[in-house]
């Protein structure tokens, strides 16, 4: 490609003829549309429901954490909708709502259509994009939150209006309300402020004051008064009960490659092209951060620049924090769904960068030549991948609410046990949300977050609830095989010798048990 072939990318357009150029119309709403088919074709059997779902939906006998998504859920009584449904609305809403913010904000950054829609594309055509979307979990409200806060503060650049950073600040808090891990954005915009030298240091302190006040005000004031009401607010003690180790490390990084090309691709070949791609953005972005530390009192706003020094904090901010929560929370890794955000500001600020370089002189348009063959591989890969799995779930649903699922044996096996059955499972996140029976979960080794055992329900004293429990008539302990994931729980082997169980039914799938009678036991 040659520097005039490629200069067509960049061709600004300016705000006085976005009215009236059809590109700019046609192309936002052409990706948003894009998203909403790839997310209708991916819940045709409904909302995809995972683990972290049925807490979202008020049905795992585990509490959520960060509220906002079971708020939003809860409104759904004033609509008359089911908790499948809202989270179904919510989903279009939302993959809508953030398709067309990614798109304007990169087009805010660019003023290019081309690069917009291709950094958009990247971004929403991505396999963890869609999939995402297409579950009733927070990653969907909170990249809408993060996405406004940074529209809001580039609002507040242009116009320095501190209602507008009050906004901005209510935004982050809302984020953080939606996952703990939105402090990030909230200090990439406080060093963002630092280090404008368009302001006096005396208002940039101010406010940088005003923000973290405000949106520490949300975020405190909610976990102060969960915890007085409840006991409960981030779910998560404070210590290092992190476990990564080289395997884990080597898996996230793995995972993270994945963003770029699928696991078919060499690994090495993966993370080669991940390292140089970064490194290229990397020194791009610092080239804005400079602009931003060295400008003048009478500059203005330069929203290119300021919109790819914010995101280049926050993904720097982000990744550190991840990491640090590695270590304070074990079994925790840095996959595909926790470095979900990164991912589209990478793409965002990719895009950014991309277009502020000049193409005048052979080096740089090397490196824009260079990033965009590299846009030119990975959307092809994103576009196969979400093909590929978008039939997939087409034909066989998400999660819980797959057809698997729903035609399981066993979970019919279980629907027909006596309405007023005691129930302990493996599975009591499945048994609530497929039948909506209540039911309890087996005895824990550890504790998953901490990999410790829990100082007030040792094994043993669990071990002796359970055969407690189970004396009552028409009590039954439930394994289900497709439930493989929680290594922290009994094995099935060992509770069948510890309490003893003997077998009710046999499924393909699944089994169900009961304690081997004795003299004392009530005959039912």
């Amino acid at each position: 490609m040659s520097v005039h072939e490629t200069s067509r990318f960049f061709k600004p357009v300016s705000g006085a003829a976005l009215a009236r150029h059809t590109p700019a119309r046609v192309w936002p709403i052409v990706l948003v549309l894009l998203s909403a088919v790839l997310f209708l074709v991916n819940t045709r059997h409904g909302i995809g429901v995972y683990v972290d779902s049925t807490r979202y939906m008020g049905l795992s006998v585990i509490p959520y954490d960060a509220p906002l998504y079971p708020w939003l859920l809860n409104l759904r009584v004033l609509f008359g909708l089911s908790i499948d449904g809202a989270a179904e609305v919510l989903g279009l809403l939302f993959v809508c709502a953030n398709t067309a913010l990614i798109w304007h904000l990169i087009f805010r950054g660019t003023r290019s259509v081309w690069l917009s829609s291709l950094g958009t594309a990247l971004a929403v055509v991505s396999p963890q994009f869609v999939t995402l979307h297409a579950l009733a979990m927070s990653e969907p409200p909170f990249l809408f939150l993060l996405l406004l806060t940074m529209l809001l503060f580039l609002l507040y650049l242009e116009a320095r209006s501190p209602a507008l950073l009050v906004a901005c600040a209510l935004a982050l808090g809302l984020a953080a309300l939606a996952r703990f891990t939105a402090p990030a954005l909230g200090a990439a915009v406080a060093l963002f402020l630092l280090l404008d030298a368009r302001l006096p240091l005396r208002r940039r302190i101010s406010d940088i004051a005003l923000f973290a006040g405000v949106s520490g005000a949300v975020f405190f004031g909610w976990a102060a008064f969960s915890q007085t009401t409840e006991g409960h607010s981030i779910g998560r003690e404070l210590r290092f009960h992190g476990n990564m180790g080289p395997k884990e490390w080597h898996d996230s990084l793995e995972a993270l490659t994945a963003w770029l090309l699928p696991d078919e691709v060499p690994f090495v070949l993966r993370v080669a092209l991940l390292v140089v791609v970064a490194a290229t953005v990397a020194v791009l972005a610092l080239r804005e951060i400079r602009k931003l530390a060295s400008a003048s009192p009478q500059s203005g706003a330069d929203t290119g620049a300021d919109l790819a020094a914010l995101l280049a904090f926050f993904i720097v901010g982000y990744l550190a924090f991840m990491v640090l929560a590695t270590s304070v929370e074990a079994n925790l890794a840095l996959n595909g769904r926790y470095a979900f955000p990164a991912y589209v500001a990478a793409v965002m600020l990719t895009s950014i960068v991309a277009a502020r370089i000049d193409i005048g002189s052979r080096r740089p348009a090397t490196v824009l030549v260079g990033l965009l063959a590299v846009a030119a591989a990975v959307l092809p890969s994103h576009m196969l991948r979400t093909a590929m799995r978008s039939a997939d779930a087409y034909r066989s649903g998400v999660g819980y609410a797959s057809v698997n699922w729903r035609q399981s044996p066993t979970v019919a096996a279980v629907a027909a046990l006596p309405p007023n059955a005691q129930l302990f499972t493996n599975g009591q996140d499945a048994v609530a949300y497929l039948i909506r029976r209540p039911s309890q979960l087996i005895p824990n080794h550890f504790e998953l977050r901490t990999g410790l055992p829990d100082p007030e329900r040792p094994w043993d004293l669990q071990i002796d609830e359970l055969r407690a429990a189970l004396q009552q008539p028409d009590s039954y302990v439930v394994f289900f095989d497709q439930i493989d994931w929680r290594f922290y729980q009994a094995r099935e082997d060992e509770l069948v010798a510890a309490l003893p169980l003997t077998l009710v039914s046999e499924q393909e799938d699944g089994r169900i048990y009961r304690l081997k009678p004795t003299a004392s036991m009530p005959q039912t």
